[in-house]
């Protein structure tokens, strides 16, 4: 159960993070700023996830 509570967040968190972008500024999917954002929404649904773990194992 713990790795697949940080593989959802780290998809979640990837996919929020590169779409953000492409919605509020209109950019391309393909550009460097949803690239960029895609990887720090992976990044930090990552750690979402790993603290989501915790939090369900106690």
């Amino acid at each position: 159960m713990g790795k697949l509570t940080i593989y959802m967040g780290l998809t979640v968190g990837g996919v929020i993070g590169g779409y953000l972008p492409v919605a509020l500024l209109h950019v391309s999917t393909f550009s460097i700023l949803s690239l960029v954002c895609g990887f720090v929404g992976c990044i930090v649904g990552l750690w979402m996830g790993w603290k989501l773990m915790l939090w369900i194992e106690d």
